[in-house]
């Protein structure tokens, strides 16, 4: 007889399955590539985005309109998928899409601080996470001051508290932390949340290899580059990356080799090899999601490639409009 915990990975998984099913082909995308602007518009109004695109068309136009439509369809889409969930995998997916409480977080002072108008900041919000439209909306209406003293009693705010008395850049290290922090606090007490537990960590790992080759190869220092990492990876641990980031950029590179993520044989384009390391993430998620079907795992996979899509989408928009040639337009996008 099927448990209760795998019944509900099964309806989930068959849920988002279908919506996986949607996703634009790696063949879309090359026929993509060979379209003007307006073309990948006509594109997509067959698709998915469709009804986004024809909400906003009255108000925008170009690629802004592209950026509040795919937005706007990736927040609907992952809060379907939680809606969908539930049991132990609803947890799960929740906590996982807090993420986006970060983003927007992070959005609305990066917006602030560039003195925006409310409404642009509001075109590159994802309300997907814990905080509701309505309550995001009521934080870009607020001063940097009072966003601060709202999110007080949230987890966020120890690092908001370091506005003004340290960059911003580092702030946003701190809420990112915060996150993983909270994730990682999850008791794995079954098999379940230990497959989370472990997709967290090598999602770490990810960032902080990132992390440490663009520090280094801008001359950070050690310690620099150490206040960056993110702490809990999977075999990136912080004692791992402490070592790496005393060494030369050479070295460094020829002591990853044997990481679960190494697969780069050598580094000439940095921007060009962390897009090899989000495909190597992919493939690795791929093969985890196909070795455990009835789990978080095929769930985590769609979200995963959902954003990817829309990353790539806005790429190529983007590109077309202010008119890149396709092969730098396709090197920036991560094409399975």
């Amino acid at each position: 007889m099927i448990s209760r915990t795998k019944a509900a990975y099964a309806y989930i998984v068959a849920r988002t399955k279908v919506m996986k099913s949607k996703l634009l082909k790696p063949e879309d995308f090359r026929k993509l590539l060979n379209m003007s602007f307006d073309e990948i518009m006509r594109f997509l109004e067959e698709t998915e985005y469709k009804k986004e695109i024809d909400e906003m068309a009255y108000k925008y136009t170009g690629p802004r309109l592209l950026d509040y439509a795919l937005f706007t369809n990736l927040a609907k889409t992952y809060r379907k998928i939680y809606s969908v969930s539930f049991g132990d995998a609803k947890n799960l997916v929740g906590q996982y899409l807090r993420r986006w409480d970060v983003w927007n977080i992070i959005n609305i002072l990066r917006g602030k601080n560039a003195n925006l108008p409310n409404d642009v900041i509001e075109e590159t919000l994802v309300p997907a996470g814990e905080f509701s439209s309505d309550y995001i909306r009521t934080l870009i209406n607020k001063d940097i001051s009072e966003i601060v003293k709202e999110l007080e009693g949230t987890p966020y705010h120890d690092a908001l508290s370091k506005i003004g008395s340290a960059p911003m850049n580092v702030v946003e290290d701190e809420l990112w932390k915060t996150y993983y922090k909270t994730l990682l606090s999850i008791k794995a007490s079954d098999f379940e949340s230990r497959i989370f537990m472990n997709f967290m960590r090598m999602e770490i790992d990810l960032k902080n290899v990132k992390t440490l080759l663009r520090l280094k190869a801008e001359g950070a220092t050690t310690e620099e580059i150490i206040a960056r990492i993110i702490p809990g990876g999977y075999e990136l641990t912080e004692d791992e990356a402490r070592k790496l980031a005393t060494m030369t950029f050479d070295e460094m590179v020829k002591a990853m080799e044997g990481f679960w993520f190494w697969k780069v044989s050598s580094i000439s384009d940095l921007a060009r090899t962390e897009i090899e390391f989000d495909k190597i993430w992919i493939e690795t998620i791929a093969k985890r999601a196909s070795n455990y079907p009835l789990s978080i795992l095929p769930v985590l996979q769609y979200i995963v490639l959902k954003k990817v899509e829309v990353d790539d989408l806005r790429i190529l928009g983007w590109g077309k409009w202010y008119g890149l040639p396709n092969e730098e337009i396709e090197r920036q996008m991560v094409i399975l």
